[in-house]
């Protein structure tokens, strides 16, 4: 059976996921209401589908919240404070906006009576796995502030269906979303401005670190196929694409390759983690999910692979804003 919503909030709306979330709900016919920070949405207007209603503001700001809400029958909370050096270093700040804004989401949805609430949380909750792919049920065991900031949320969203069940959920677990117009500091979108700019990829540590990537259209499909499904209500699902599976090293020569720039570049790797924002203690050497549950629930495939994933982003032309690749001068903060 599958969930007849009308109309959908979506936080952290203008990000990488959020715009293909917003995007997603349009294509099924429901109306989207679209809520980030004044920044994001202004770098990203020209992009945003006319036909989006959209609110500025913090999920911190709980009369913002309840305006945007209003009217809205289900939410999907992609807004989050993220990335490794300014989550660590803000550790204040990273639990205050994912844990108690996520709380103040919560309460807005209770108040306006939302049926359900989509949780994005992370693969970071599990930290380094014991085995792979990684299944819901494996033990979580998370390295950073960022991942119990992101447990804390999942238990916050479980904690309320208890006591107020007339709000279903889901919380979903994404691994390593990539797609246009990803900030920079994100492995993927960073490889492509070096080699664009004719600059090698530089991988700290041995290079042998390996992910799998899952495109933006992929996780927004999976992520609007949940919040409609009644299957997935009170379940944590994995959301990504382990078919493509790969290690940084051969990320990087994979995108000089896709570039054009294999006669001129060549990956740097540096075999160590010094003047970054990662360390041995806190890197994850071997991480991709299953998706058999996703599959089971939803029928949830990726569809995108790496290779087209990475041709889209660059045949768009991503041009990187001065705040998205500096550390002092970087502004949207609070959302993805």
């Amino acid at each position: 059976m599958k969930h007849n919503f009308k109309k959908v909030l979506v936080t952290g709306g203008a990000g990488c996921i959020g715009m293909q979330v917003c995007n997603e709900l349009l294509s099924r016919g429901i109306k989207v209401v679209l809520f980030d920070l004044y920044e994001q949405i202004n770098v990203s207007k020209e992009r945003i589908n006319d036909k989006i209603e959209l609110y500025y503001g913090s999920i911190l700001d709980e009369s913002s919240l309840r305006e945007a809400i209003r009217g809205c029958d289900a939410v999907i909370h992609l807004a989050a404070y993220l990335g490794v050096r300014r989550t660590e270093v803000n550790s204040l700040r990273c639990l205050d906006i994912n844990i108690n804004g996520t709380k103040k989401v919560l309460d807005a949805s209770v108040q306006s009576g939302v049926k359900k609430i989509v949780f994005a949380s992370s693969s970071e909750v599990y930290g380094e796995p014991k085995k792979n792919p990684i299944s819901e049920d494996a033990p979580t065991q998370g390295k950073t502030v960022y991942a119990i900031s992101k447990l804390a949320g999942e238990e916050l969203v479980k904690a309320y269906n208890s006591e107020f069940q007339k709000i279903q959920y889901t919380n979903l677990r994404y691994f390593n979303t990539y797609g246009p117009y990803q900030i920079a500091q994100f492995v993927i979108p960073k490889f492509i401005r070096n080699v664009m700019n004719d600059k090698s990829p530089v991988v700290y540590g041995d290079g042998t670190q390996e992910r799998s990537y899952s495109f933006s259209e992929d996780t927004a499909r999976g992520t609007v196929d949940a919040l409609l499904s009644t299957k997935t209500d009170s379940e944590t699902i994995n959301i990504g694409n382990s078919n493509s599976l790969i290690s940084l090293k051969d990320l990087g020569e994979k995108i000089i390759k896709l570039c054009g720039k294999q006669e001129k570049l060549k990956i740097i790797v540096k075999n160590n983690f010094e003047n970054t924002d990662r360390n041995e203690d806190r890197e994850i050497f071997r991480r991709f999910c299953s998706t058999d549950k996703a599959k089971k629930l939803i029928n949830y495939e990726p569809e995108v692979s790496l290779d087209d994933g990475i041709k889209k982003i660059i045949e768009i032309g991503i041009l990187y804003p001065k705040w998205a690749t500096s550390e002092k001068g970087y502004t949207i903060d609070d959302y993805l």
